[in-house]
């Protein structure tokens, strides 16, 4: 019966063991041989399990356990010490408490001791399982409820709050490891079981109650990162519609002044004085050049042509060399919002960079598209230069700013809305020459495209 017992409990753990490694699957890249390495991390937990619920003190199996499936995580996913420390730190902990739950419940029922229901080899597979219900429970709970996807990729973004959240939840574990070595002393009074139910109820509550918050707090960065992206591309538009409005203006004056001249052309064209006729259209085109500002456009979109003008005279406060040629294709899917999501962090970024420049000469930012009309995928490249050297973090440039929380989220953004729209985000850091490329791969509707163009441009018939 106790082999039995046994036995169900390891397959419990070992359900709860690959659920949690599985479920990582869909907020972080994998690595090479991630099955080879998968399949040896079940093993080794198994093992681990059997060993620890029958011989090993949890005092000691804890560590120990939190070391081991730290390193499974770093072996099988692409993630940064902090997220590394809060889920093999969840793992555990959460393996712990519901312990903590259970085994003192049995021993107020039983009129024991803990120790004595760990040596009974009937009553503690009973807890074992139990402890497993439990902890799959809320295993399930706290990731359908409190970290969807939807809501935790925001927060493992942020290093502050999982920093937080991550140290919190080890202190805790510890603080409880130091409560229970009140049972190898005798510590078997049934108040002692009950603080030991209570602190690890409290510490379920406190653990979903934090990580809520992060995620909260983690959700309202990016809110307000948004709000200012969006209110500094109100002030663009503003101050491009300014400027075409001091060229509409300006060229309104000088038509007054051109239909003048045209009439004074005539007459003197009329009565054979070219020369004079000569010099007043060199006049008007000096006239044309001083008065009317030249416009360039550098996109056919209207709000990201504004975002490129907007970089432009930001590069010409900078002494910064910038070239753009962007052309949105019929069909795209775009929106506004995700115009301004992306380029507004994409040019910022590369206008940041260019900044850290010391030689004028070096500086520049290049921003080219290229629409494949056969396959319908649109890329949009912006190198820049950079000063400096770049660290990549799961595919993300680490920022340098002191509140990198706040900051570092642009290029999270960028990628998060490019894959939103069917398309993916490459970076590419040449370190020796000191070159930046960010290339955007965003699909384009074919069909909508193909038939935009035939309408405009009719086949001629046979």
């Amino acid at each position: 019966m106790s082999f039995l017992l046994r036995f169900v409990a390891e397959c419990l753990f070992t359900m709860y063991s690959v659920s949690f490694l599985l479920y990582h699957r869909r907020n972080f890249l994998l690595k090479r041989n991630h099955l080879i390495l998968f399949l040896v991390s079940a093993v080794i937990n198994l093992s681990f399990s059997a060993t620890w619920g029958l011989v090993l003190s949890s005092h000691y199996g804890a560590p120990v356990l939190l070391l081991i499936v730290l390193l499974e995580l770093k072996g099988l996913y692409q993630m940064n010490p902090m997220q590394l420390l809060f889920e093999s730190g969840y793992f555990v902990a959460v393996l712990y408490w519901g312990r903590g739950i259970v085994l003192p419940a049995f021993a107020l029922i039983l009129n024991h001791s803990v120790q004595w229901v760990r040596q009974d080899k009937f009553y503690y597979p009973i807890a074992w399982i139990l402890s497993l219900c439990m902890i799959l429970v809320y295993n399930m709970l706290f990731r359908h409820f409190i970290t969807p996807k939807a809501k935790v990729e925001t927060f493992y973004r942020s290093n502050d709050q999982i920093r937080f959240v991550a140290v919190f939840q080890v202190c805790i574990l510890g603080y409880l490891l130091f409560i229970s070595l009140g049972r190898y002393y005798g510590a078997d009074l049934p108040w002692y079981n009950m603080v030991c139910i209570i602190s690890c109820t409290i510490c379920f509550a406190a653990q979903g109650l934090l990580v809520n918050r992060g995620i909260r707090t983690s959700s309202l960065l990016k809110y307000e990162l948004h709000t200012e992206l969006q209110q500094q591309q109100m002030e663009r538009q503003l101050r491009h519609y300014k400027a075409y409005q001091k060229y509409t203006e300006s060229f309104r004056a000088f038509k007054q002044d051109y239909n003048q001249m045209i009439s004074s052309v005539k007459s003197l064209l009329y009565i054979g004085e070219y020369q004079k006729a000569i010099g007043l259209l060199d006049t008007i085109h000096e006239k044309s050049n001083k008065q009317v500002p030249v416009q360039y456009s550098y996109s056919n979109n209207i709000l990201l042509d504004a975002l490129l003008q907007d970089t432009a005279d930001r590069c010409e406060e900078q002494s910064t060399q910038f070239s753009a040629n962007v052309y949105l294709p019929i069909g795209h899917n775009i929106s506004e919002s995700d115009i301004v999501r992306m380029f507004t962090n994409l040019f910022n970024n590369a206008a940041e960079a260019c900044a850290k420049v010391t030689s004028d000469s070096e500086r520049f930012i290049a921003i080219r598209s290229r629409f494949v009309s056969h396959n319908g995928w649109l890329k949009i490249e912006t190198t820049n230069s950079f000063h400096g050297k770049v660290l990549i973090r799961n595919g993300i440039p680490v920022s340098t700013k002191p509140n990198r929380d706040f900051h570092g989220l642009g290029l999270s953004i960028i990628d998060e809305t490019a894959t939103k729209l069917g398309g993916i985000m490459v970076i590419d850091v040449d370190q020796k020459e000191m070159i930046f490329r960010t290339t955007l791969l965003l699909p384009v509707n074919i069909q909508r495209w193909n038939k935009k163009e035939t309408r405009i441009c009719p086949s001629t018939p046979a």
